[in-house]
C-alpha cells in the first residue's frame, strides 16, 4: 500500500511539475524575445494585494505599446504577482504574447525572473525520476554492492542525481539573482 501510495503520489507531483515546467519555459521563452511582440510597459500604478503585508504580492496596472507604436496603439494590461513593487510611471522593455494580455518583461532581469522556475521545476523532475529509476530495496542494493561496475539503472539514476544538483544549483543562483536586481 505504501509503494503504490508512492507511486501515485509521485504521478501527481510530475504532472503538476510537468505543467509549471512547461507553462514556465513559454514565458522564459517570452522574456528571451523567441516570441512575441516587442514593445514597452509603463506602469500606471502597482499596489500589494497581501493586506497582511507579510508576504508581498504586488499587482500593477499599465500600457503596452508595441515598438514603433503611439499611445492610440497601447494596451491597457493588468501584471498580477509580479513579485516587485515598480513606482509609478516607470517604464521596462517587455513582450506581448499570443494573448493580448500576457505581457513578460525582457532583458537579463526578465529571463532571470523566469529561469529560476524553470530549473526548480526540471529540478524536482529529476528527483522524482531518480527514484523511479534507482535500484529498489535491501537485495537490488547487495547487488549493487558486490558488482565492479554500477548497474545501467544505477548508471541513469546517477545521470538524473547530476540534473538534480545542476538544476538546482541554476535556481537557486538565478532566484538570489533576481533579489539582488536593483529597485530603480
Amino acid at each position: 500500500m505504501k509503494r503504490v501510495l508512492g507511486w501515485v503520489s509521485g504521478v501527481v507531483l510530475a504532472l503538476v511539475m510537468t505543467f509549471w515546467c512547461v507553462t514556465a519555459t513559454a514565458d522564459l521563452a517570452l522574456s528571451a524575445g523567441i516570441y512575441g511582440t516587442p514593445g514597452t510597459y509603463k506602469v500606471e500604478r502597482c499596489y500589494d494585494t497581501d493586506y497582511s503585508r507579510k508576504n508581498s504580492d504586488y499587482s500593477c496596472h499599465g500600457d503596452f505599446t508595441p515598438d514603433g507604436g503611439t499611445a492610440d496603439d497601447a494596451v491597457y494590461v493588468r501584471l498580477t504577482d509580479t513579485g516587485r513593487d515598480y513606482p509609478d510611471g516607470s517604464t521596462f522593455d517587455a513582450r506581448e504574447g499570443i494573448e493580448p494580455d500576457t505581457i513578460q518583461r525582457t532583458g537579463f532581469w526578465g529571463v532571470v525572473g523566469e529561469l529560476w522556475q524553470v530549473a526548480i521545476s526540471v529540478a524536482v523532475l529529476a528527483i522524482l525520476a531518480y527514484q523511479a529509476i534507482k535500484p529498489h530495496g535491501e537485495a537490488a542494493q547487495r547487488r549493487e554492492a558486490h558488482r565492479r561496475q554500477p548497474s545501467r539503472r544505477q548508471k541513469a539514476a546517477d545521470r538524473f542525481g547530476s540534473a538534480v544538483v545542476a538544476a538546482g544549483l541554476v535556481g537557486i543562483l538565478s532566484w538570489i539573482a533576481m533579489l539582488a536586481e536593483p529597485t530603480s
